[in-house]
């Protein structure tokens, strides 16, 4: 019998695929070209796969190579071991189904094994269970997803040439079989796919819906292009930025807290680990990316922001927001107050501007915008140790307010 097993990388030793000579399975992988292109994948374990005949002869060290006795395959080969391995016992059974019928359809004839696990269920397995798989179909289900009015018996021709076997039609039913390799059936859908390619996708005609509909904006896109555009007017250009930041961005360079940030659980790289809960942030890396560019800057971005929210049951809160900044020698709370206030005037709302602290921006000269005695938003002149963090060398004003305080009811 063979034995899928695991074995010390400095003893167990065999000659590698196209060598004569003998090497350790750590040489192999140090030495070997697959070696390098596959060894990282079991280099870090401190016991290596390796697959051994009865007299412990090594066949394979999966998934690197093949030894060049046992598992060498040449033009006189007849008889073949297909073997695979992996992490997932449905994917490697799926796999060899796979690959084993590819065989037989080149002439191949296949032999099964009996596999004997130490544990799980089951332990004893004969292996490849090349057995069809159930299943049915309704034919009125087939004619209502494609668009067509097929009987019973061309939907059984057409499910035969696309490789299932039917054993019975009646009815509204069809009785089908799925080869064993057609481990890419998950749904009915896939199987009416199948019948329409069957059919010749190419001859089903679209047909436009008998309804009248007329397109809008929607409310949320009409206001925004509505304070995108005074924006504008007031000599501010405006930039898009990616929701998705990180806390140097978000906190950091901001000299505010990092609490409120919702992390991802897998980010894919370091500069993209949190969603942003505020808009300034974005807007500063956007200047710190933008000083050869001549000065005066007003930018702003309107966008959504991610907080956390206040039970288990609304864990997130997403709001949009605008954020705008002015950097160059005079910038002041003057001019930044001066373009809200134009904003909210033509935005028909009124504000109040009450004084506070807050540590992105300058004490004394920052003010906390209240809408009916709720706060919505920050205006103020922006402290120098943000500018400094962010490589920026002239005075900043900003304020950051929730859109859906810009709105009237």
């Amino acid at each position: 019998p063979l034995s899928y097993t695991v074995a010390n990388p400095d003893i167990i030793t065999f000659a590698p695929l196209g060598s004569e000579e003998k090497q350790s399975l750590r040489e192999i992988v140090s030495t070997h070209p697959k070696g390098s292109e596959y060894g990282e994948i079991i280099s870090q374990f401190e016991s290596w796969p390796v697959l051994v005949d009865a007299t412990d002869n090594v066949l394979s060290l999966p998934p690197v190579i093949n030894s060049n006795g046992l598992g060498r395959i040449t033009t006189g080969t007849r008889n073949i071991l297909v073997e695979v391995t992996g992490t997932n016992a449905e994917t490697v059974h799926n796999t060899l189904k796979i690959v084993v019928s590819s065989l037989a359809e080149r002439g191949g004839r296949i032999y099964s094994c009996l596999e004997t696990y130490p544990y799980g269920s089951p332990r004893r397995l004969v292996s490849p269970d090349l057995s069809p798989t159930a299943a049915s179909l309704r034919l009125s289900h087939i004619n209502k997803l494609l668009g067509t009015s097929i009987g019973l018996r061309e939907a059984s021709r057409f499910a035969e040439r696309a490789g299932y076997r039917v054993r019975r039609a009646a009815g509204d039913s069809i009785q089908l079989e799925i080869p064993c390799y057609r481990t890419d059936i998950m749904h009915s859908v896939d199987m009416m796919e199948d019948i329409a390619i069957a059919m010749d996708i190419n001859k089903l005609k679209p047909e436009w819906p008998m309804i009248w509909t007329v397109g809008n904006l929607a409310k949320e896109t009409d206001e925004t292009e509505g304070v995108a555009e005074i924006m504008i007017g007031l000599g501010f250009q405006e930039v898009l930025t990616y929701a998705l930041t990180s806390p140097i961005v978000a906190s950091d360079n901001t000299q505010s807290s990092e609490r409120g940030l919702v992390e991802l659980l897998n980010p894919r790289i370091t500069t993209h680990t949190v969603l942003r809960n505020w808009l300034l942030p974005s807007l500063f890396e956007t200047l710190s990316h933008n000083t050869h560019v001549d000065y005066p800057q007003r930018i702003f971005e309107i966008g959504p922001c991610i907080g956390r929210g206040e039970n288990r049951i609304h864990p997130i809160r997403e709001t949009r927001k605008l954020a705008a900044v002015t950097i160059h020698a005079n910038a002041g709370f003057t001019e930044i107050r001066s373009s809200f206030d134009a904003l909210a005037e033509n935005k028909g709302r009124s504000f109040q501007i009450k004084e506070t602290e807050h540590p992105s921006f300058l004490s004394g000269r920052c003010g906390a915008i209240i809408s009916d005695g709720t706060e919505v938003g920050v205006i103020g002149e922006v402290n120098p140790r943000v500018i400094k963090a962010w490589g920026l060398n002239l005075p900043a004003a900003a304020f950051e307010v929730e859109m859906s305080a810009l709105s009237l009811a």
